[in-house]
């Protein structure tokens, strides 16, 4: 079961990218295999959305690209490697609150397997508009809880 990029924010994938990077150089096909490898099998960056972010990166600074044996081989600048490690910090720090956050964003991603499992059976719009609702009321039932609980922190 695999999903698509467009599942994952463009910024996801950077830091995806940079933490493949971060263990040694690699060919574009490597970096894929190796997000693939860390998702299970249930996700794989297509080369469609690779590439673009790999020259976003390598427009930032952050990459780097030689060829060798007429391939590209991609690896973290020191200036991505620094960038990776302050991304890297801030992942733990997100997962490091007093509350489970892991075990909500768990939640979430449980919930985008169970539609891409069912999602022959979406072909009704009817269907795709009732689970499109209970997503759309569910975003802004969380949105209206955050916001009040961050008014009363004021």
């Amino acid at each position: 079961m695999k999903m698509n990029l467009e599942r994952l924010r463009r910024g996801a994938l950077k830091f995806l990218i940079m933490d493949a990077l971060h263990h040694k150089p690699m060919h574009a096909y490597e970096i894929m295999k190796t997000i693939e490898g860390k998702f299970n099998g249930v996700y794989k960056p297509s080369p469609g959305s690779l590439y673009p972010v790999l020259k976003n990166l390598i427009n930032e600074g952050l990459v780097k690209v030689e060829e060798h044996d007429g391939k590209k081989v991609y690896s973290l600048t020191d200036e991505g490697l620094k960038k990776w490690a302050e991304a890297k910090a801030n992942v733990k720090s997100v997962f490091s609150t007093p509350v489970d956050y892991r075990k909500l964003v768990s939640m979430l991603f449980d919930i985008s397997l169970v539609l891409y499992s069912y999602r022959e059976k979406m072909v009704n719009e009817k269907v795709y508009d009732e689970v499109s609702s209970v997503l759309m009321e569910c975003r802004a039932k969380i949105e209206r809880i955050l916001e009040s609980q961050s008014s009363e922190s004021k």
